[in-house]
């Protein structure tokens, strides 16, 4: 079990606690200032926002597990059981009553290195209002050449983050691909792309701004600086995947509705 704002998530975190401990589940509370114990974890149960399921997917996914989120954050499409929900689910979900998915991970490949991302892998410069030139190949083919503050690749998780806020689509979680979303691009013809995720994305940067320093941001927490003798990359889906656990009747379109104000306020009258 983790949480990283223990102060913020205190309550929830003791109801957990105590709903486990009667229902005689074994568990593990996360303590930063101490090694994880050397247990076999079926699920990590995250308690926090969006934020702490990918920080907290980064940190354990050597244990090769599931991961299960009671959302105390804004959003919540990833930490999706509400607190309110917890008596009337939790052991339902625990005990198998749940649904399983499998979600892409992005594997950015620079200087001989692999590096992972659940959300997205963006480039940038040093300085966001700065201008980067770069180009897009897909598989060896040129997509594009653009001149825009940066560039997002995000996969289908991602889509409903930082992309979306740059006017990338929304991808439902059947989909097999990735969406590559330029930031305020210098084109008004420019628009967000939709790759599968078979392809190799590799990005080539052209020109950036004089002594600057261009990089790659991974989930908004990770930063690689490109150096100048090497100034491209590439991203692929990895071969792992991120096990996603989400309550029995899960429906991403309803969650859509709820924490993107898809719907009219009332429904129309007959």
């Amino acid at each position: 079990m983790v949480a990283f704002h223990k102060e913020k998530s205190k309550p929830i975190l003791q109801e957990v606690k105590d709903l486990l401990s009667k229902n005689s589940f074994n568990f593990a509370l996360y303590d930063e200032e101490k090694d994880l114990p050397a247990n076999d974890f079926d699920i990590v149960l995250v308690i926090g926002g969006d934020g702490s399921m990918l920080s907290a997917a980064k940190k354990f996914s050597f244990l090769k597990c599931h991961f299960l989120g009671i959302n105390l954050g804004r959003v919540g499409f990833m930490a999706d059981l509400e607190p309110s929900k917890i008596k009337e689910n939790l052991l339902d979900i625990l005990q198998g009553n749940n649904e399983i998915e499998e979600k892409d991970v992005i594997e950015c490949s620079y200087n001989g290195n692999r590096y992972h991302a659940f959300n997205e892998a963006v480039l940038h410069t040093e300085k966001s209002y700065k201008l980067i030139d770069f180009e897009v190949k897909i598989e060896d083919s040129l997509a594009y050449r653009k001149s825009s503050d940066g560039l997002i690749i995000s996969t289908v998780t991602g889509s409903t983050a930082y992309s979306l806020s740059a006017g990338g689509p929304i991808l439902s979680p059947e989909i097999e691909g990735f969406v590559v979303t330029p930031l305020n691009p210098l084109s008004l013809s420019a628009r967000p792309l939709i790759v599968s995720n078979k392809k190799v994305i590799e990005v080539n940067v052209l020109k950036i701004p004089s002594g600057l320093k261009s990089l790659i941001i991974l989930d908004g927490n990770q930063e690689i600086m490109l150096e100048n003798s090497n100034l491209s990359f590439s991203v692929r889906s990895a071969d792992r995947k991120f096990k996603l656990v989400h309550p029995k009747g899960y429906d991403f379109y309803q969650i859509c509705r709820s924490k993107l104000n898809w719907s009219l306020n009332k429904e129309p009258e007959n």
